[in-house]
């Protein structure tokens, strides 16, 4: 604004002085080394003023020369800190951490304030990399500092709270990074944690509607689902069965394909005498995601009787005849009512859709306990040992849990755990399985404990099962069960 001024001020003042020699008719008359020169007084006006054009030009050059010089050699240090910063950060990024040191001690020699975050971010990468932990803190507590850095040192400084297990301060940084900025996910996952290690459920369903619009919808649907559930099933376990019933639904209405939402759901169904409902929500998840609590709830939920539990058993297989779980029910029913060649034919149609390690267990007791085939029960074993590992609750960040849970402690993270195999146990490792060497035929080679069926279910009642609880482990392979006195090599 004060240059317009400026300029009309001049001009104004240009104007008045051409408008007042305009009055002077006369020439003037200049002396220069004997000769008279005779020039009009608007020339002459005009001339004075490029003069002192052309004066104050050369001036300002003269004195910007050196400024203009020192911005050359300015840009040109500018340039290559800049490309050591980025070669460093791009360095560190791929893990070479020899050339991140080497950019970082170059460009901490040539420190410039314009790129002072860049240089401590660098710094601290390289202190992380190297496992210089106080180093790292000491750098973020720096970066604090800086406008422009401060919310990746709060990040930073969270974890190394989290590493050092003090989760006090990584909940203070948490929440200081969130006052800051509220978009920022990891915040709102730490504190969500957070309330969900204290159990409550509430404040951490409220805590994520407050948060709606600062994370993606898929991701709000599914986390509020998971706390939904969990609250649904802390309400089960107290037996305000109401308050657990409208969890369990409101989960499902946000994920249909919840396992444990819907066994809450119908389990607090059950306890209200609505039988029919619970039936409804059971047979609609079992299409979708079978489960052996699933399958227990569903054959038991009428009566107690044994002939009644193979027939649900049974219409659990015509809804999803594609699952083994829905013939691993049969087979365990039908060893409940004494059905032998049912279980046996049963196992052997299940083993050939998943050859399961709790499918080749209930071979070998069948052989054990019922048949009295000791060759057959310790081949059915050996096969076990190599077999596809029974399903667990797998976590997104591949935490395995016999039971389920909101969040993974591996990640701290809100997280959804599937009923699936797991595929990278150390026992289950891809290798050849040895052939399994011949037996001695005699008939004190081996000593069966017949007795022992400590895989089949004694109580079928449903009350006994924890709301978390995972299907009943067989007898393992190396349980001393089977005991072989004399084995030929």
């Amino acid at each position: 604004m004060l240059r317009i001024i400026y300029f009309f001020c001049i001009m104004f003042l240009l104007i008045c002085s051409f408008l007042g020699i305009a009055y002077y008719v006369k020439d003037i008359s200049i002396i220069y080394s004997n000769q008279i020169y005779q020039i009009s007084p608007l020339v002459a006006l005009s001339l004075v003023y490029f003069l002192l054009f052309a004066f104050l030009l050369l001036s300002k050059i003269f004195f910007s020369f050196t400024s203009f010089l020192a911005s050359i050699f300015q840009k040109h240090n500018h340039a290559k800190e800049f490309t050591a910063l980025s070669t460093g950060l791009i360095a560190i990024a791929a893990q070479n951490k020899v050339l991140a040191r080497k950019m970082s001690a170059y460009v901490s020699y040539k420190f410039t304030p314009q790129n002072e975050s860049l240089i401590h971010l660098l710094e601290a990468q390289v202190a992380l990399s190297d496992k210089e932990y106080l180093v790292a803190h000491a750098k973020f507590e720096r970066m604090l500092q800086i406008l422009p850095t401060r919310e990746f040192a709060l990040y930073g400084l969270y974890n190394e709270s989290c590493r050092q297990g003090d989760f006090q301060s990584a909940k203070r940084y948490a929440e200081r990074a969130i006052d800051i900025s509220s978009k920022a996910s990891w915040c709102v996952e730490a504190i969500l944690y957070d309330y969900v290690s204290a159990k409550e459920w509430s404040k951490a369903i409220v805590f994520l509607n407050q948060h709606k619009n600062n994370i993606d919808i898929e991701e709000y649907n599914r986390n509020k689902s998971i706390l939904l559930t969990a609250r649904s099933l802390e309400s089960l376990a107290l037996n305000n069965v109401i308050a657990a019933y409208n969890d369990a639904i409101d989960a499902l209405k946000l994920c249909n394909d919840s396992i444990m939402a819907s066994i809450s759901a119908a389990k607090s169904l059950i306890l209200q005498k609505k039988t029919s409902k619970a039936e409804v929500i059971l047979e609609k998840i079992w299409r979708i995601n079978p489960h052996p609590e699933i399958a227990h709830i569903y054959t038991t939920i009428s009566s107690n009787d044994s002939k009644e539990y193979l027939q649900r058993a049974f219409k659990l297989e015509s809804l999803n005849k594609k699952s083994v779980e829905s013939l691993i029910i049969i087979i365990k029913t039908a060893l409940k009512n004494c059905d032998i060649d049912q279980a046996r034919a049963k196992a052997m149609h299940a083993i050939k859709i998943t050859p399961r390690k709790e499918i080749y267990l209930i071979l070998a007791e069948i052989e054990q306990t019922y048949s009295h085939n000791l060759n057959q029960a310790l081949y059915w074993t050996k096969k076990a040992l190599y077999a596809i590992p029974d399903p667990l609750w797998i976590a997104e960040d591949g935490f395995l849990s016999e039971t389920w849970l909101p969040a993974s402690p591996i990640s701290r993270k809100i997280c959804n755990f599937s009923w699936n195999n797991p595929v990278k146990i150390p026992e289950y490792n891809a290798y050849q399985c040895p052939k399994p060497s011949k037996l001695d035929n005699s008939t004190n080679s081996l000593i069966i404990d017949a007795n022992n069926t400590s895989h089949i279910y004694k109580d079928l009642n449903f009350h006994n099962w924890s709301s978390v609880s995972f299907n009943p482990p067989l007898r393992q392979p190396d349980d001393p069960g089977i005991k072989t006195e004399n084995h030929k090599k």
